[in-house]
């Protein structure tokens, strides 16, 4: 038996995208075009063909043999942080669709070693079963999503339901088309001289999302420990708030749903050395450079009733990224609470959560219908954060006893904080970072969460990454005594308030924001 494998699309091959070890569509990848294909007939057999890879494979910074040749222009730099210098002559890193291929052949020929009397079509189908859903990522882009090695030869050795909750398979309620131009930008940092380091910029009417996002890694590759702010016309700032998280990321992004057209600014400010580190110091000048992204919604449907809410443009991207998806009435229902099993939903559609069945087919849960324990089972399964890449982490949603999920329960805020940073496989940062403080960027300062008592101690951690990762806010307020020369500022977290289906669109588009970073 013979299985074409390529990264070319045809209808009898399984054509493969390349990916990175994050869990994104590289950048290079080729992609079909939407709603390509078509049939042809071939020896009297019709067949039907789609202009789209099939899957997505690790094609990113791959360590690969070596000829002892000249190096092929598909190489990067070596790096001996990832080789050893003495495997240097025969081992190189290398990205490409080639790089994704060979991966996808290794998947393959395990999957036939657990079931040689798998057909070409089986192997094929059983790949895009066991897919995970790759947020942002359309068909024709990455095909039906990343590659679950794991997944594939559990299915292709046992008859397991895998598929259900692969989008590429299911039907959506609700549906918009948001239309994005990106526009490159440079600020010429300086520590010392602050009135150069911002960057004008006019927003226009009609707009659903601005989104700003530098690059910071400039110095040595060490990076500047800096902030990006955008500045509305009326003086409301708009902070990518990672600044505790800079040893983590370089990049820096801010994303403003429905911004307020008019002249803006973006701006890059320095932190107080004992922010970071009382040796730090402001930073060394350097040229950061950026990239703006506007996006409007067009045409819409399924989404009768959010006209004139708060979170109608957040609602609407979230749809278009497929992170949430409305009712089969054709409303959204943004004001009503969100269940357990609506996040498990969105979570395993919008947040590149791994399919997980267990292997003896026996549900986990008692009280889960059949319809939704695929996304349950999912969700709460060790390692099931595409970002938790040794597949150590707890799941993204703990259950509520043992055997128990509460399907129908309401998502609190601290749920919510716990689910979408463990999402973003940050587990052991959250971790580390469980202390009785939990704090907020105001401006230039950083203010105390005032009810962080309420957070309970475990899951601080992740309620101040969410916080630090403009995820989900604060909630402040100001009071100034009659005879107080300045106001005090008050933040609050209110970890137990329950979040509706609008705030979850709001949230979500935010999680999409900070998973598009490196």
């Amino acid at each position: 038996m013979k299985i074409l494998i390529t990264h070319m699309p045809a209808p009898w091959v399984i054509s493969v995208a390349a990916g990175d070890k994050q869990g994104k569509l590289a950048d290079f990848s080729s992609r079909g075009v939407k709603n390509g294909g078509g049939t042809f007939t071939m020896d009297g057999e019709t067949w039907t063909w789609e202009d789209r890879p099939t899957i997505t494979a690790p094609g990113v910074d791959i360590i690969s043999t070596r000829v002892l040749a000249p190096v092929s222009s598909l190489a990067v730099a070596d790096d001996v942080n990832q080789i050893e210098p003495a495997y240097l002559p025969f081992y190189t890193l290398m990205s490409g669709t080639s790089m994704a291929t060979p991966h996808l052949a290794g998947i393959v020929a395990l999957m036939l070693e657990a079931n040689p009397a798998l057909s070409p079509a089986e192997v094929k189908r059983i790949l895009q079963d066991t897919a995970t859903n790759m947020p942002g990522m359309e068909p024709w882009e990455a095909g039906a999503g990343y590659v679950n090695a794991y997944a594939a030869v559990d299915r292709a050795f046992h008859e397991q339901s895998y598929g259900k909750t692969v989008n590429l398979f299911r039907t959506f309620n609700s549906n918009a088309a948001v239309s994005a131009t990106r526009t490159p930008f440079t600020v010429n940092y300086s520590p010392v001289t602050l009135t150069s380091n911002s960057y004008p910029f006019t927003v226009p009417s009609g707009l659903t999302e601005l989104a700003a996002r530098v690059d910071a890694a400039g110095i040595l590759d060490s990076g500047n420990p800096v902030n990006l702010v955008l500045i509305a016309p009326d003086g409301t700032e708009y902070s990518s708030g990672v600044n505790l998280l800079f040893p983590l990321y370089y990049d820096r992004t801010v994303s403003v749903t429905s911004p307020i057209p008019g002249s803006w600014t973006a701006e890059i400010r320095g932190l107080r050395g004992d922010e970071l580190n009382p040796t730090t110091g402001a930073g060394l000048p350097e040229d950061i450079p950026g990239t703006l992204t506007f996006k409007t919604a067009g045409d819409f449907t399924g989404l009768d009733d959010i006209q004139g809410n708060p979170a109608e443009a957040a609602i609407k991207l979230a749809v278009n990224e497929r992170l949430v998806d409305g009712y089969s009435d054709r409303s959204f229902k943004p004001g009503q609470i969100i269940t357990r099993k609506e996040l498990a939903n969105y979570l395993v559609m919008g947040a590149e959560i791994r399919q997980f069945l267990p292997r003896d087919g026996t549900a986990s849960f008692s009280d889960v219908s059949a319809e939704d324990l695929p996304f349950v089972e999912a969700v709460t399964a060790k390692g099931s954060a595409m970002r938790d890449g040794r597949q150590i982490q707890k799941g993204v949603m703990t259950p509520s006893a043992a055997g128990v999920f509460a399907p129908d329960a309401a998502v609190r805020r601290v749920d919510l904080a716990y689910s979408l940073v463990q999402s973003l496989g940050l587990q052991q940062q959250a971790l580390d970072k469980n202390s009785s403080d939990v704090t907020v960027q105001y401006g230039d300062q950083r203010i105390a969460i005032e009810d962080a008592g309420d957070i309970p101690a475990e899951l601080r951690g992740y309620v101040q990454l969410a916080l630090d990762l403009n995820i989900l806010n604060a909630y402040f307020k100001v009071t100034q005594g009659p005879y107080d020369l300045k106001p005090t500022v008050h933040a609050a977290f209110k970890p137990n308030q329950k979040v509706t289906r609008g705030d979850y669109a709001v949230a979500a588009t935010r999680f999409y924001t900070a998973y598009l970073m490196p």
